[in-house]
């Protein structure tokens, strides 16, 4: 992901965003909500679920905490993020399971991002933010049924599922020592805090004291190496070795590990179901689909093809497979640009293959 600092072109631009989207909220959840009649305890990835709203929550404290040091455009960053990617896929179960919910939590985040590009005072932005944060909870209570949100097996699969997106958020962040995107930075560092905090509220992980103890002193030095800007390889294999500490389960509700071949296999699968759901004049999973080609995969690749490649594929995948989408462009239109992805994709299978990487 990128964040382009053209501070008042982005407040001009999310001003107008931003009102122009809360008109169309109601009418918009109302259209997911109906598009959505599955049983959603027997198909939901609440994992997933979980952790992406897990995600928006890190999002939250780290806008509230750069309102408090008065970094405007970071906070602003913050509050867009979980906008332009995150709800996308929460919507369709969150819908399903409360409409009422689903359009409040919505109406929430959006009035969180408009303080964020106003001169609202630290009070009002830091309640509001509350409101959002507990609002997340309420939302992660609705969905996920109680047998699996209390279970240590559920727990364990969101920390590791945290962890595994610090990790590339990180990557995109730092190198050599250096912060390349504050934003990304910012993040990797909000969701390992996240992933600790539901490690240290999970009774029952591990009945092996060793394993426990093992296990925060890891995350303790997970923390340090962040904050000290340590290089990604270094980052990851602290999460691998806290992540192979933590109960290992069949659950189906835990996500798999992927090589980046995988990734990029995944890819071009969800890209074969968006045009089939558009061919079914199905935009909302349309636009589902998008949004997990990039953000469940290719975000995990982009650290390792380069920036060229990264820069491209987030440009047709994050940015303009979407607006194709929810616009008006042709579905002819649409199967150029993910020729144009799949290109992409070409390319980045070749430079993981060579002996560099």
């Amino acid at each position: 992901m990128q964040y382009h600092k053209n501070t008042n072109l982005v407040m001009i631009v999310v001003a107008a965003l931003l009102s122009t989207v809360l008109l169309n909220i109601g009418s918009m959840n109302l259209t997911l909500a109906q598009n959505n009649d599955t049983n959603l305890k027997d198909t939901h990835d609440f994992t997933g679920f979980h952790s992406n709203i897990e995600q928006i929550k890190g999002h939250v404290e780290m806008a509230a905490f750069n309102k408090f040091f008065n970094d405007q455009l970071m906070t602003l960053g913050h509050t867009l993020h979980p906008i332009e990617e995150v709800l996308t896929l929460v919507t369709i179960p969150l819908a399903s399971s409360d409409s009422e919910l689903n359009n409040t939590y919505y109406s929430n985040l959006f009035q969180l991002s408009t303080l964020a590009s106003q001169n609202s005072t630290l009070d009002e932005f830091e309640n509001h933010s509350q409101s959002s944060f507990d609002l997340s909870d309420k939302v992660i209570a609705t969905v996920v049924p109680a047998d699996i949100l209390s279970s240590t097996e559920h727990n364990v699969s969101v920390i590791k599922d945290l962890l595994t997106v610090s990790g590339a958020e990180y990557a995109e962040g730092v190198s050599n020592g250096t912060i390349m995107m504050e934003l990304e930075y910012q993040d990797g560092s909000a969701f390992i805090d996240r992933a600790y905090s539901i490690f240290n509220d999970t009774q029952n992980i591990s009945n092996d004291t060793y394993i426990i103890t093992q296990t925060l002193s890891d995350f303790a030095n997970l923390t340090d190496s962040v904050n000290n800007l340590k290089d990604p390889s270094v980052i990851d294999q602290i999460i691998t070795k806290i992540n192979n500490e933590l109960p290992q389960d069949n659950n189906s509700n835990t996500k798999a590990v992927y090589s980046s071949e995988d990734y990029i296999s995944n890819i071009r699968g969800l890209l074969n179901e968006v045009e089939t759901a558009l061919q079914n004049n199905d935009k909302v999973k349309a636009t589902e689909l998008a949004t997990t080609a990039y953000l469940d995969n290719f975000e995990f690749i982009e650290a390792h093809i380069g920036k060229e490649l990264s820069d491209r594929g987030e440009d047709l995948l994050r940015e303009k497979l979407r607006d194709q989408i929810n616009g008006n462009a042709t579905i002819d239109e649409i199967k150029q640009n993910i020729a144009d992805i799949n290109m992409v994709l070409d390319k980045s299978t070749t430079v993981l293959g060579s002996p560099s990487q």
